[in-house]
C-alpha cells in the first residue's frame, strides 16, 4: 500500500527537478521590444520587409522579448547597407553549383528605460550559401532557406551582444 504513494510521489520530485534552461538576460527590466523597420540601401526590392518580419518571428520564438509597438523597453533599429548574391562554388562540369548570400547591416539595440545603447555594429557582414540545383553541396537548397538562416544569424548576434553578455 505504502509503495503505491511512495513510487509516485518520487517520481513527481525527480520530474519536477528537470527544468534547466541556458537563456540569460543581464537586463531582466528589458520586457517589450519595438522593432522599427530597417532602411534598405540594397538593390533586393523587398528585403527590408523580410528582415522585419523574419526578426519579430525569431523575437516571438525565443521567448525573452515581446514586440510591441507601443510603450517598449527597448528597441532595434538599422539599416541594411548591402546585400550581395555571388557564385560560391563550381561543380566538375563547370556549373554553377553554390550561391553566398552576403548581408551586411549597421544595427542598434537600445535601453529605452535607461536611455544607453547596448550594442551597436556599424557594419556587421553575414554569409550563408545555398545550392544552386541538385549537385549543389551546401546546406540550403533555396536561397529563401539560406535568406531565413542569415536573419536568425542576425537575431543570434545581436541577442549574444546585448542581452547575454557575460
Amino acid at each position: 500500500m505504502v509503495k503505491k504513494f511512495i513510487y509516485p510521489l518520487i517520481l513527481l520530485f525527480a520530474l519536477s527537478g528537470c527544468f534547466y534552461s541556458v537563456y540569460s538576460n543581464v537586463f531582466p527590466h528589458l520586457k517589450k521590444i519595438r522593432v522599427l523597420a530597417f532602411e534598405n540601401r540594397s538593390s533586393e526590392f523587398a528585403l527590408g520587409e523580410q528582415l522585419l518580419t523574419g526578426l519579430n518571428r525569431e523575437i516571438r520564438s525565443d521567448g525573452r522579448l515581446k514586440p510591441v509597438t507601443v510603450d517598449p523597453d527597448c528597441s532595434l533599429e538599422g539599416s541594411i547597407l548591402s546585400f550581395t548574391e555571388k557564385v560560391y562554388s563550381y561543380d566538375a562540369a563547370d556549373q554553377i553549383q553554390d550561391y553566398q548570400l552576403t548581408l551586411v547591416v549597421s544595427l542598434s539595440f537600445t535601453d529605452l528605460v535607461n536611455n544607453q545603447v547596448l550594442y551597436e555594429n556599424k557594419s556587421l557582414s553575414l554569409s550563408e550559401t545555398y545550392a544552386s540545383g541538385p549537385s549543389g553541396t551546401a546546406r540550403f537548397k533555396t536561397k529563401g532557406e539560406a535568406l531565413d538562416e542569415l536573419i536568425s544569424k542576425l537575431y543570434q548576434n545581436i541577442l549574444q551582444n546585448s542581452l547575454e553578455k557575460w
